[in-house]
């Protein structure tokens, strides 16, 4: 994503190319929005210079997932909602500036000695080698 006032061109542009396109003043409102201070906060920021400085594969962006069986090398998105399922399982929403997907989280990460609890709406997660599928 390009930074700045061209970011937001970028991001139009794709959102127009995406499967449900939503009419770009809706979209540039949701992008200017109060949603857009969680991409201005200390979370985001951190998540965002992390990847960087470690050398981490570029991060595709949620738009830019064409939701195929694709393996996506780097994903950094915050944890917009979490809706237990059962069994402890959790539907959750992931949301970076350029779209909002649904998602799964198993259990098992859920209940990870290091991390399980840190996964809560808020939070910003890094994934790596993630596979999305509809």
């Amino acid at each position: 994503l390009i930074p700045g006032p061209a970011g937001l061109v970028q991001a139009t542009m794709r959102n127009r190319e995406s499967e449900n396109p939503l009419p770009t003043q809706q979209f540039l409102s949701d992008l200017n929005g109060p949603a857009m201070l969680v991409f201005n906060s200390n979370p985001w920021c951190y998540a965002v210079h992390y990847v960087k400085s470690r050398d981490l594969p570029e991060v595709t962006t949620l738009i830019n997932i064409n939701h195929n069986l694709e393996r996506v090398p780097t994903v950094v998105a915050f944890v917009e909602s979490m809706t237990p399922t059962g069994k402890g399982n959790y539907t959750i929403n992931l949301k970076d500036p350029t779209a909002t997907i649904g998602a799964s989280l198993h259990y098992k990460v859920k209940q990870h000695q290091q991390y399980g609890e840190d996964i809560v709406v808020g939070c910003v997660l890094i994934l790596k080698q993630v596979i999305f599928v509809v």
